[in-house]
C-alpha cells in the first residue's frame, strides 16, 4: 500500500477519534520519543484529547524532547480510560512497546495504528505504516507530514532530527542513506536545532561512565571460529560505580567500529533478572535481526537486540556463561 493511501487512512482515523493514546516503547530512546512528541504536537493543533504513555520515563538527556513533562507510565491508568484510537510508535511488536498485556483490556477495543521501521515488525495494527528502508520512525513520520501537507515548525523538526541522528548514530551506521541525509537537510531548513539535538544524544558520557566502559572493554573476547567479538556487563559493575544501566548506552555501537570482525555482541544483566543482548554488524552478508528473532527479540539487519532470562557467571577459565 502506497504511503499516500495509508496516510489518508491515518488522517481519517485521527479526525474521527475523540481520545487518542500515543505509545512509545519501553526504555525510550530519541526515535520513539521524537515520534511521540511530533504526533502530540499535531494532535494539540487539532485540539484532540490524547494521552502520552511509556512504561518508563525518558532518560535525563532526553527530557527536553517531552518539554520536561513526565509521561503516563501506569498501565492501570490506561485501563480506566476509554480510547477510540491507539498509535504505537517505533515498536516491532506490542511486547516491545510494553503494552501486550494492556491493550486487550481496553474497553471498548480501539483501532490500532502501527508506525515503525524495524525489519522484524509484525504488522500488528489495523493500519500499518511500516517502512523497513527508513533509518528511523521519525523519518517515516516526516514523510507522513509531507504527504498530508502538515506544517513542520522548529520544535517538530528538532524532534524528527533527534530520531534520525540517534538511529543512524550521527549518520555513521550502515543504515544511513541519501534519503536520511536529505530529510535531515530539510529539517534543518525548517529550524531544527542541530546543536541541542546532537549534544543531547552524543555528548552524554561522564568520566565515571568511561571508567565503566574501561571495565567492560577489558572483558572483550574474540571468537575466532565465527569472527565475533563480545563482552558482558554485570549488575555488580553498575552497583560498584553507583550507576544505572543507561551508562552502557553506545557500547555496542562503539564495538561496531572494530575492523576485521563480522559482528559484535554485548550481554548486560538487568535489574529484573534478565539479560539484554545487543548485536551489531557492518557486514552486508549478515542479518543480526534473524539471530535476535530466534532469541525472542528483533530489530534491523545490522543492529538488533533481545532479552532472555538468566544471569552472567564467570567460569574458572575466565570466560562468561549464562546460567
Amino acid at each position: 500500500m502506497e504511503i499516500s493511501e495509508v496516510s489518508q487512512k491515518i488522517h481519517s482515523q485521527i479526525n474521527k477519534a475523540e481520545h487518542i493514546l500515543l505509545i512509545a516503547h519501553q526504555n525510550p530512546d530519541a526515535d520513539c520519543l521524537g515520534s511521540l512528541v511530533v504526533f502530540s504536537s499535531w494532535l494539540e493543533s487539532l485540539n484532540k484529547n490524547h494521552t502520552r504513555f511509556c512504561l518508563h520515563q525518558p532518560p535525563p538527556n532526553l527530557t527536553w524532547l517531552v518539554n520536561f513533562e513526565p509521561l503516563v507510565n501506569d498501565p492501570e491508568y490506561l485501563i480506566k480510560q476509554p480510547y477510540d484510537l491507539v498509535i504505537v510508535l517505533d515498536s516491532g511488536d506490542l511486547k516491545y512497546a510494553g503494552v501486550d498485556n494492556i491493550l486487550p483490556k481496553l474497553s471498548p477495543q480501539p483501532k490500532v495504528i502501527n508506525i515503525d521501521h524495524h525489519a522484524t515488525n509484525q504488522n500488528f495494527g489495523d493500519i500499518n505504516l511500516v517502512n523497513t528502508q527508513s533509518v528511523s520512525t521519525t523519518e517515516i513520520v516526516y514523510q507522513l507530514f509531507k504527504t498530508l501537507k502538515i506544517r513542520i515548525d522548529a520544535k517538530v523538526a528538532s524532534a524528527m532530527l533527534a530520531g534520525i541522528i540517534y538511529d543512524t548514530y550521527n549518520f555513521t551506521n550502515p543504515n544511513t542513506n541519501h534519503q536520511s541525509l536529505e530529510t535531515a537537510s530539510q529539517l534543518l531548513l525548517s529550524g531544527a536545532q542541530l546543536g541541542t539535538v546532537s549534544d543531547s544524544i552524543l555528548k552524554t558520557k561522564s568520566i565515571d561512565t568511561l571508567k565503566i566502559w574501561g571495565e567492560i572493554l577489558t572483558r572483550l573476547s574474540h571468537c575466532h571460529k565465527f569472527n565475533v567479538v563480545s563482552t558482558v556487563v554485570t549488575r555488580q559493575d553498575l552497583a560498584d560505580n553507583l550507576a544505572d544501566s543507561e551508562v552502557t548506552e553506545g557500547v555496542a555501537n562503539f564495538l561496531n567500529n572494530l575492523t576485521g570482525v563480522k559482528a559484535a555482541l554485548i550481554l548486560q544483566e538487568q535489574a529484573d533478572g534478565s539479560i539484554k543482548g545487543s548485536f551489531r554488524t557492518n557486514n552486508d552478508l549478515i542479518d543480526v535481526s534473524k539471530l535476535a528473532r530466534i532469541l525472542g527479540g528483533g530489530g534491523h539487519k545490522k543492529a538488533a537486540g533481545f532479552k532472555i532470562k538468566g544471569q552472567l557467571k564467570k567460569t574458572r577459565s575466565g570466560s562468561w556463561q549464562i546460567v
